[in-house]
């Protein structure tokens, strides 16, 4: 299995799923859908990211920017955690995400200095912060899943004709 492609298309699974919850989440709470991913850029802009209620390049570019370049960063264990099989099972593959998630989680919120975790915390409750990592981790289910849909019996990407 072509691990590059894993990652790639396992990150953006899992990152577009997170910001998907966190934009329901907030629209849900009455707050701007780009509240949340505004204050995922308070590693530049500090606290006050996380009130910014606007789309704006510097704060919504910068925050997603960095979500999706840190769903990148959690694809990689996801990928190392399924090993080389071709084809995991759907079991390995929830279990590794499961796994990857969980870690994810204690990093960002446990071990990591305040600036430089994901920030929803700023914008969100922490109930709604643990749906974003559940979301996170089905992302990262799925994008396997359709990674292996793209590989043919032997092995082989598809390749468009």
């Amino acid at each position: 299995m072509p691990r590059g492609s894993l990652i790639a298309v396992s990150g953006i699974c899992a990152g577009l799923a997170a910001v998907a919850v966190l934009t329901v989440s907030a629209e849900r709470r009455n707050r701007s859908p780009w509240q949340p991913i505004n204050a995922t850029s308070h590693w530049i802009y500090g606290r006050r990211a996380g009130s910014v209620s606007r789309l704006d390049l510097a704060h919504t570019g910068t925050g997603f920017a960095t979500h999706m370049l840190a769903s990148f960063w959690w694809a990689l264990p996801f990928a190392a955690m399924l090993g080389q099989n071709a084809r995991p099972s759907p079991p390995r593959a929830i279990a590794a995400a499961a796994g990857t998630t969980v870690l994810a989680a204690v990093v960002d919120y446990g071990l990591v200095p305040k600036r430089l975790t994901p920030g929803w915390e700023l914008a969100l409750p922490k109930s709604d912060l643990a749906m974003t990592y559940v979301a996170m981790g089905l992302g990262l289910a799925f994008g396997v899943t359709l990674h292996s849909a793209a590989i043919s019996p032997r092995g082989q990407e598809h390749r468009a004709a």
